[in-house]
């Protein structure tokens, strides 16, 4: 090695110089076998294809058009007539059963003393006001129905509420890394400038790379953004057919110095805890249909108590019997009408053995576990609601940080180290230094935008109730 490359104080810059120089030469002495060929044309190599904007998508309207064609919905409002039907069978009367004994042949036409035939009717009794709280259970059936459809709507909504902060983020980033990578092409000019003639100059090698390493992100951007349509697309209530790019009008708080209407501003103050709890548990449907199921278990308990009490089988008939025409010596000749008769049935199960014990014991066991399910989900949905709130006050400050100093000052730290290095009062890695700082200051702002939606979206879900912005 030249002593002139020798660890010396002062020299660093020379040294790194000299590693990048050596890895430029190694680079180009890559033997032609070893080179891939490119997949498409030169300028497409390695880049994911940027596809054009098939639609725009306003957020109130992604919450009209799931809410009614949303296909987990339009499942759900089938489920209500299903319900409707089991009440008109729960109160449906039993149809009588037609019984008919009669027969053919010589036994019913040639028999002097007569052959015995009967047509009578049985109906079944519902003894213990079976009927009624049956339609009681059917009833309470439809109202859980009823409860399930409007947690479903509720849950689509916040879906698509998160689907659509997501798209926004997706376009957001997109437009964050386009913008670091055009600071970064202008270092890259800079340091052409200052090179001259030089091409393999280190500052712009190391400038190039700089520039070079936004193209992965762009392509996760683009992945980012068809994903994200997709989901969109399902929840919308469309079929996707085809990979496409969504835009929204709202991309909001991603910018700045901008407000948006997908959540509400981070300088509101948010409501008082207790209220939000409050308001969850008698607002919010998953802890409405616990109770609802919990009251449908003590209707299937009542109903059970009701089976032990046997039904009663009542019947009644008519009886004939049909004689030979010629009676022989000392039989004397009978009409038919000898044989007539009107009868009465009655009968019913004996409950000797089983009295239904166990469908009593599981239906009381079934409310217990309903009661116990209920206080579970009000526990969970206050603790819930407690972390959401947390959250969105930590991001709260985060964000007023973040908006007010630390944006600023790297902002204008790297403006000013650009300027500097164009004047050339310092050298490349300060000015990338700075620009790094700027960029890693507007990862974070992002990620705590993208923190902040969801910690809303998870507080609305939490609290049941839609955001009202």
């Amino acid at each position: 090695m030249n002593h002139r490359y020798r660890h010396k104080p002062g020299n660093h810059h020379r040294l790194f110089e000299f590693f990048v120089r050596a890895l430029a030469c190694a680079a180009f002495l890559v033997p032609p076998h070893a080179k891939a060929e490119p997949a498409g044309d030169g300028d497409d190599y390695g880049k994911v294809p940027r596809l054009p904007v098939s639609r725009i998508y306003n957020l109130n309207a992604c919450f009209s058009i799931a809410d009614q064609h949303n296909k987990d919905i339009a499942v759900a409002r089938h489920n209500l007539q299903i319900s409707q039907a089991g009440i008109k069978i729960a109160g449906a009367l039993p149809n009588p059963q037609l019984q008919v004994q009669t027969g053919f042949g010589d036994a019913f036409e040639y028999l002097f003393t007569g052959q015995t035939q009967q047509a009578f009717l049985t109906e079944q009794i519902q003894t213990a006001g079976k009927r009624s709280k049956k339609i009681a259970v059917a009833k309470q059936t439809l109202k859980i129905s009823d409860v399930q459809l409007s947690a479903l709507r509720f849950d689509v909504h916040n879906r698509v509420r998160r689907a659509y902060c997501e798209l926004a983020a997706a376009e957001a980033y997109d437009l964050l890394i386009q913008r670091q990578k055009s600071a970064a092409l202008e270092l890259l000019e800079i340091a052409k400038a200052r090179a001259g003639s030089v091409k393999d100059d280190a500052d712009v090698l190391q400038a190039s790379l700089n520039v070079d390493q936004f193209e992965p992100l762009l392509n996760q951007v683009q992945g980012r953004l068809q994903q994200a349509s997709t989901n969109l697309t399902l929840l919308l209530g469309e079929k996707p057919d085809r990979v496409e790019v969504f835009d929204v009008d709202d991309t909001g708080l991603f910018e700045s110095n901008k407000t948006t209407n997908n959540v509400p501003a981070p300088e509101r103050a948010l409501p008082a805890l207790g209220d939000l709890i409050r308001l969850a548990i008698t607002a919010k449907p998953d802890l409405k249909m616990a109770q609802e199921r919990a009251t449908l278990s003590r209707k299937s308990l009542s109903l059970s108590r009701a089976e032990r009490v046997p039904d009663v089988f009542l019947g009644s008939g008519f009886t004939f019997s049909t004689f030979a025409k010629n009676q022989p010596a000392g039989l004397s000749g009978a009409g038919n009408y000898f044989g007539e008769g009107a009868f009465f049935t009655m009968s019913t199960e004996a409950p000797v053995f089983y009295q239904h014990q166990g469908e009593i014991k599981q239906a009381a066991a079934t409310v217990r576990q309903s009661d116990l399910q209920v206080d579970l989900l009000r526990a969970q949905t206050a603790a819930s609601i407690v972390a959401d709130y947390n959250m969105i006050k930590t991001t709260q400050v985060n964000l007023s940080l973040l908006k007010e100093r630390l944006l600023p000052t790297t902002g204008a730290l790297a403006t000013a180290a650009l300027e500097a290095y164009k004047k050339g009062s310092v050298d490349l890695g300060t000015a990338m230094v700075a620009q790094q700082q700027s960029q890693q200051t507007l990862s974070s702002f992002f990620d705590a935008v993208v923190s902040y939606q969801n910690a809303w979206a998870d507080l609305e879900r939490d609290v049941g109730v839609p955001l009202k912005i």
